[in-house]
């Protein structure tokens, strides 16, 4: 706990040494992790690990002032690790795409929350034999979505560092105990990094600002 405090009064620091501005428009690469884990209606039945999962894609972003508007396009992978009433690994492929509105207390941090659409890359329609993890039952899933965003700008090339947590909104298996539907829904916590391709960043490094 003591390491944790560390660490997030660090990526909070940073940002106060950047010197370079967001641009109106940015864009580039994502990359990070998602330990995730599912809700099941039953809490008494199930006992269930989280799991860790890879999340990249691409994100764009619109900076307005203190706001911000950013779309991402990313695969990620979601799921658990059940240890009864069977023992299973549960991963649930997905290509989402979440949309956040971004809002700055603090120059260079934002607070984030937005709304998620995945689509199901390794949908389940049979049991899988021994071995073989679950894949989801159904064909998406829909998430809202809190976090934070610190810019960390010129000090590392325009990197921020994304921390989130997405709460899935509807039942993702369509498995059944006894002739009864089972429900789980995905929870995750998130943490990525984005670079961000800016033109006039680049332009600014090179030629200086530039004149109108």
């Amino acid at each position: 706990m003591q390491s944790l405090k560390v660490l997030v009064l660090f990526l909070i620091t940073l940002p106060a040494m950047a010197q370079i501005e967001p641009r109106l428009f940015e864009f580039g690469p994502k990359a990070g992790l998602n330990l995730s884990n599912i809700s099941p209606a039953d809490t008494i039945t199930y006992s269930i690990k989280p799991a860790f999962g890879l999340q990249g894609g691409i994100f764009t972003r619109l900076n307005l002032g203190k706001f911000s508007i950013q779309p991402e396009f990313i695969y990620q992978a979601k799921g658990t690790n059940m240890k009864k009433p069977i023992s299973s690994k549960h991963t649930y492929r997905y290509f989402s795409t979440p949309v956040l509105l971004g809002y700055s207390p603090v120059k260079y941090v934002y607070i984030e929350a937005g709304y998620e659409k995945s689509w199901a890359l390794n949908r389940m329609t049979e049991v899988p034999t021994l071995n073989k993890p679950y894949g989801p039952g159904k064909s998406g899933d829909e998430s809202l979505i809190v976090g934070a965003r610190i810019n960390l700008l010129d000090m590392f090339s325009l990197f921020s560092i994304n921390l989130r947590y997405v709460h899935g909104l509807r039942n993702v298996t369509e498995l059944k105990k006894n002739n009864i539907p089972m429900d789980f829904s995905n929870r995750s916590f998130q943490i990525s990094a984005t670079y961000t391709f800016s033109e006039q960043y680049l332009w600014n490094k090179k030629f200086g600002p530039k004149k109108k």
